[in-house]
């Protein structure tokens, strides 16, 4: 019997023994193959740059610019397929008809590229689709105009030239805090279509921007530095081949404001410069009077602001010399004291991403990828159904006799 002790013992130490070294082995596979992998994939040709030829001049001829109609566009980006599919009123939607069912009240979208619905794989993945599809059907009916590359300018021109002969109930505003200020302030004829695609007329830049915000293009913002045990394992080829797959990648960022016009950081810097604040006066007014002409159409304004991702993933609200609250803040500002209802996705995007580390926005691009539109459209409608319906309810019964 005492001979059977040792012997269990030499069972145990070798069975630990086997499992350290299986365990050992599976790990250098899991790294060979890693390694292989990223290897394979950098050898890969690059896939050709988007194709999104989706631009037009404005019919009307009084500047700005559309998208084209029944166009059917199948593109990438990252690894994503994307279909680009326009109505034959030039929209990134299904097909509508201009006019209206009785008993549906409208809700109408202008924006950006945002609100157009990049880089959702499809429109009904874009935050309008996950708007629409939360609605009752019979009693809501969505239609998205948006358009890349507007600023409000631009959304104010094709409101009055186009959108209301849909006759809204509701314009919702989509506010992208990135470039809409600067987008706005260069006015309706700041792009020159080329081969479907808008490009920014330098022309325009050097008048109206003074040549000291337009000198350098150098950001400051940085990937944040990762803790000393992050560092650590991102060395290992298998720690990034998963990282993305588990929810593990570091995506905080260390903001820094930018002195260049064109840089989405210009617009969150403290003091801002004078021609930031001219800027927002001119957006501001061109806000008051997008709410002016859809009021005077029975159509009621709110606002949405949609933050860039530098935004959403700087790892500090403000600094000595930023404040990432900014410029929504001054939107903020104008609908609370013109009664338009509002909401930023600032604060609701950096609660998601700290309970969950989602990445929200495509990696090589500013824009939302599937999982963005969704979380901003559930948002939406939530804001939709709680404060822009019931708010218009309320006036509704203020003004009954």
């Amino acid at each position: 019997m005492a001979a059977s002790v040792p012997s269990r013992k030499k069972r145990l130490a070798f069975a630990a023994v086997t499992a350290g070294t299986a365990l050992v082995l599976s790990a250098a596979t899991l790294e060979i193959g890693a390694r292989a992998i990223e290897a394979w994939r950098s050898s890969r040709p690059k896939p050709p740059r988007h194709n999104f030829s989706v631009l037009m001049p404005n019919p009307h001829g009084t500047g700005s610019y559309r998208v084209r109609p029944s166009l059917e566009l199948q593109t990438r980006i990252e690894n994503f397929e994307v279909v680009v599919h326009t109505n034959r009123h030039g929209m990134n939607w299904h097909e509508v008809a201009k006019k209206k069912e009785r008993g549906r009240e409208r809700i109408a979208i202008l924006g950006d590229s945002f609100a157009f619905g990049c880089w959702a794989t499809r429109s009904e993945r874009s935050f309008a689709g996950v708007l629409e599809s939360k609605l009752p059907s019979h009693r809501y009916e969505v239609l998205n105009f948006g358009v890349p590359g507007y600023g409000l300018a631009d959304e104010e021109l094709y409101l009055r030239e186009e959108v209301l002969d849909y006759h809204p109930d509701f314009v919702m505003i989509a506010f992208y805090t990135g470039n809409d200020v600067r987008d706005t302030y260069l006015g309706i004829d700041k792009e020159r279509i080329v081969n479907g695609v808008a490009e920014l007329d330098q022309s325009v830049l050097a008048a109206r921007v003074p040549a000291k915000y337009l000198a350098t293009r150098s950001s400051q913002t940085r990937d944040a530095e990762p803790s000393p045990l992050r560092a650590l394992l991102q060395r290992s080829a298998a720690y990034r081949l998963m990282a993305p797959l588990m929810g593990w990648d570091q995506l905080w960022l260390d903001f820094a404001p930018s002195n260049w016009f064109l840089s989405y950081g210009f617009w969150s810097k403290v003091p801002p410069p004078a021609i930031a604040l001219e800027a927002k006066d001119e957006t501001l007014a061109t806000l008051e009077r997008i709410r002016a002409l859809a009021a005077s159409h029975g159509a009621r304004l709110s606002v949405v602001s949609i933050p860039s991702t530098y935004q959403v993933y700087s790892r500090a609200w403000s600094g000595l010399d930023f404040d990432i609250a900014y410029p929504q803040i001054y939107v903020q500002t104008y609908c609370n004291e013109h009664d338009v209802p509002y909401l930023d996705l600032l604060p609701l995007l950096r609660e998601h991403v700290l309970k969950t580390n989602d990445l929200l926005y495509v990696r090589t691009e500013t824009h939302f990828n599937d999982r963005g539109h969704a979380v901003a459209g559930e948002a939406i409608t939530d804001f939709f159904k709680h404060v822009v319906r019931k708010r218009a309810l309320a006036s509704s019964r203020q003004s009954l006799p």
